[in-house]
């Protein structure tokens, strides 16, 4: 067994926010292909509840990025706009840096334990 995984496992388990009670967080025997899978299972359950919880709930900074084009940057409608544009990009950027790396970390022990027993 790969303790340094199942390590991972605990760690990554832990940034997502996973309760402290949750199977994810016992000894795991990866030699168990179930578990192996039940692992996987309940990483992406963990990954996907934490970014619908810790998303921003500001506005769409794409969207608004769209509008830009429509209007004059120098107009008090286009100095509001970049305004609103600067303050969205402020909350969803540490939260996509955060994302990000999350996503990394998890690919990663996917990857190891798809290696350790091959998806059917």
């Amino acid at each position: 067994m790969d303790v340094t995984l199942v390590e991972d496992i605990h760690r990554l388990a832990n940034e997502l926010g996973v309760e402290n009670d949750s199977f994810l967080f016992a000894p795991l025997n990866l030699d168990d292909p179930s578990l192996a899978q039940t692992v996987v299972d309940g990483l992406t359950l963990a990954f996907v509840t934490y970014g619908y919880h810790h998303h921003p709930r500001g506005e769409n900074v794409y969207e608004l990025m769209e509008q830009e084009d429509d209007l004059d940057p120098a107009s008090e409608a286009g100095l509001a706009l970049e305004r609103r544009i600067e303050e969205a990009a402020a909350l969803q950027i540490p939260f996509i840096v955060t994302l990000n790396r999350l996503l990394e970390d998890y690919f990663q022990i996917r990857r190891k334990l798809e290696q350790l027993h091959p998806p059917v």
